[in-house]
């Protein structure tokens, strides 16, 4: 065998040392994140509920399911390691799950599986906060949350009988979307608790993320799902995960007194009412083509490609309410505002999905946009006098001012 030479030996140690630099140099940016809690926390929920979470440490891993009369269910024990999971056999309706590891950090997740259609119109709201695109960015919409005096700094809803609206894309871009998630998800109770309502409005990242369109999905969260060795959009199954019941439970529409929100903009929804809308949706996301409707060619042993072209049209059109962007990117369509919002008895339309720089206020006050440039660092503030809805922005300083 021929020997090498002692440059040959600098020359392969240089090269080696390059690389392990260049692994090193790109796996930093992931060494800040935090997985354990909410950040990772996947539930399949089908027969039974099977638990994944990660530990910061290697430890034991620690689960235990209750009744929410304190009766304990099961306790399960993991081998030691960072992931972990665990599976409970149980029909019980509203739960209190603890895990974490053994000798360190545990956490307390309520759980119920009655899951049901949110409703879609609601009356007398004398406040309303909105929210337009999060994209996974937990920090700055919790800052915004406490600025805006909407949740105090145990993350406890504090806004009294206020309405808040998150108007969709909670998923992709960010880091953080699954902490968000469950943030929104554990708000619910505690704004309902106190004469508040919590509004989740389905916006085109949601329908991406749950039939399986991933092309931006943000580098922490790709993680979690590899680690657990599953496919991002399993972690938001819209019948077989615990988080995806939750979301298909989400209207795509909502009416406040006289106020209309969608994710993009309603031209028309095709049907008489909201309700019947929402019903639609709710009904398509749980079908099995919903989960092919990507796919190169429609599986026609399984379905129709009749079908399958009609639900692509559905989710995936330019002008669904999922996706529509003129009245942000035109100022020349009054006339077709102006049918919507007679149709449905309106007189203001609040959307999001277009970035822009600010908050904004168009077509005499009849469209406000809610996306920005830099999410979660403003939210609108709709504020009742008379019949009317007057509308101010909060910055992430919690300055409030007029639109």
């Amino acid at each position: 065998m021929k020997s090498i030479s002692i440059t040959q030996k600098l020359i392969i140690g240089f090269i080696l040392f390059i690389g392990l630099a260049g692994l090193v140099s790109f796996y930093a940016p992931y060494a800040k994140f935090e997985y354990e809690g909410t950040n990772a926390l996947y539930i399949e929920d089908t027969d039974s509920l099977r638990v994944h979470w990660l530990t910061a440490t290697s430890d034991i891993g620690f689960a235990e399911l209750r009744t929410v009369e304190g009766g304990l269910i099961a306790l399960k024990e993991t081998t030691s390691g960072k992931v972990h999971q665990a599976s409970f056999e149980t029909q019980t309706k509203d739960l209190i799950l603890r895990y974490g590891s053994k000798n360190g950090k545990q956490f307390t997740q309520k759980l119920t599986s009655s899951i049901e259609l949110q409703a879609s119109e609601f009356f007398e709201v004398a406040s309303i906060y909105v929210i337009g695109d999060v994209h996974g960015r937990y920090n700055e919409l919790i800052n915004l949350l406490q600025k805006s005096k909407v949740i105090d700094a145990d993350l406890n809803w504090i806004a009294g009988q206020a309405h808040i609206v998150f108007l969709g894309d909670l998923f992709d871009r960010g880091n953080d979307v699954t902490k968000v998630l469950w943030f929104i998800h554990n708000l619910e109770p505690k704004a309902t608790k106190e004469g508040g309502l919590v509004h989740l409005v389905l916006g085109n990242h949601e329908i991406m993320t749950m039939s399986k369109d991933l092309r931006y999905l943000g580098a922490k969260e790709g993680a979690i799902a590899a680690t657990y060795k599953v496919s991002y959009a399993d972690m938001y199954h819209p019948t077989k995960s615990y988080l995806g019941k939750w979301l298909t439970s989400k209207p795509a529409v909502i009416k406040i007194d006289n106020a209309i929100f969608a994710h993009g903009g309603i031209i028309d929804l095709d049907t008489k009412s909201i309700t019947e809308f929402n019903t639609t949706v709710n009904g398509y996301l749980q079908e099995p083509v919903f989960l092919d409707i990507i796919a190169d060619a429609p599986d026609t042993l399984a379905y129709s490609r009749e079908l399958w072209s009609q639900r692509y049209a559905f989710f995936y059109s330019p002008m669904s309410p999922f996706w529509y962007r003129g009245y942000v990117q035109s100022d020349t369509l009054q006339a077709q505002l102006n049918t919507m919002l007679r149709k449905y008895k309106a007189k203001v339309h609040i959307v999001a999905h277009t970035p822009l720089e600010t908050i904004t206020k168009r077509y005499n006050g009849k469209l406000l946009t809610t996306d920005l440039n830099e999410a979660a660092t403003q939210l609108l503030v709709l504020k009742k006098k008379g019949k009317k809805y007057i509308p101010f922005k909060v910055d992430s300083e919690g300055e409030l001012d007029d639109l």
